[in-house]
């Protein structure tokens, strides 16, 4: 008489990007990618707390609500060369882990599906740049309370903080960089090198900056996080945001989906690749 063994069920895609996601948190130890997106959020706001602390009496006019211009700078400082420079070294610190390690052969081995282990690192990748946006605006509403106190003839506590107009462009300025995120994370699972995706990225930034004045630079992604300050409504006394997305947030995530999309694909080509 033979006895049937019991079938083992094999665990959902919600249970193996579950397991693929704890696994790839608790890589992050090995690496600085969780402290380059806390000093990420954390310097931008440094360096213009330091300006307004020591010079703010001479950036602000008599009379002028401080907010405005104090967000204003400060976004124009994070967003101009520091945002897509962080995305382009988060990525590649990131899948570097993998790659260092020559650890593809190992995953591919796991009983995770490819799709599950695309969409773990993906999920991370947005989490961590998530964060360090969050923390970015929260610190830059909370340094203008802290100049308030130590330097009140800038009157930052005379005028309401304008929170809801900082959380409007941060979700404009997140959707700016999906684009640059989704194209980075395809360089960074080509290449195996913490060097190229890290140089080509850098050098479409410069790019991107050299091309400002071009006038279809709305259509290039490196360029987004930039032109999402335009979304400031200007000669205002209060800080005022535009809700409608522009042709540069739409394009990067067109091209955030599509890249995506390529991603996928290509890493069924790595996978052929590490055999």
């Amino acid at each position: 008489m033979s006895l049937a063994l019991p079938s083992v069920a094999s665990p959902s895609f919600a249970q193996q990007l579950a397991r693929s996601l704890s696994a790839d948190a608790l890589k992050l130890r090995r690496t600085a990618a969780l402290w380059l997106a806390l000093g990420s959020g954390a310097l931008p706001v440094l360096l213009s707390f330091c300006i307004y602390y020591f010079k703010g009496h001479q950036i602000l006019k008599p009379g002028q609500a401080p907010w405005a211009s104090y967000v204003m700078q400060n976004w124009q400082t994070a967003t101009g060369l520091l945002l897509p420079l962080f995305v382009v070294l988060l990525t590649s610190l990131v899948l570097h882990i993998e790659n260092k390690a020559n650890a593809w052969k190992h995953l591919y081995a796991q009983p995770a599906s490819r799709l599950a282990l695309f969409s773990s690192k993906l999920l991370l990748l947005l989490g961590l740049n998530l964060l360090a946006q969050v923390l970015y605006a929260v610190l830059l509403v909370l340094s203008g309370y802290l100049l308030g106190v130590l330097r009140p003839e800038l009157h930052f506590l005379d005028h309401a903080a304008p929170v809801q107009a900082v959380a409007l462009q941060l979700s404009h300025t997140y959707l700016a960089t999906l684009g640059i995120l989704a194209l980075q994370y395809l360089a960074a699972q080509w290449w195996r090198s913490f060097v190229a995706p890290v140089a080509i990225g850098m050098g479409c930034v410069v790019a991107a900056l050299a091309l400002l004045r071009w006038e279809h630079i709305a259509w290039v992604p490196y360029a987004s996080p930039l032109l999402s300050l335009g979304n400031f409504v200007p000669g205002r006394a209060e800080l005022t945001v535009a809700s409608k997305l522009p042709l540069n947030e739409l394009t990067s995530l067109a091209c955030f989906a599509g890249t995506l999309l390529v991603g996928y694909v290509a890493m069924g080509f790595r996978h052929e690749r590490v055999k």
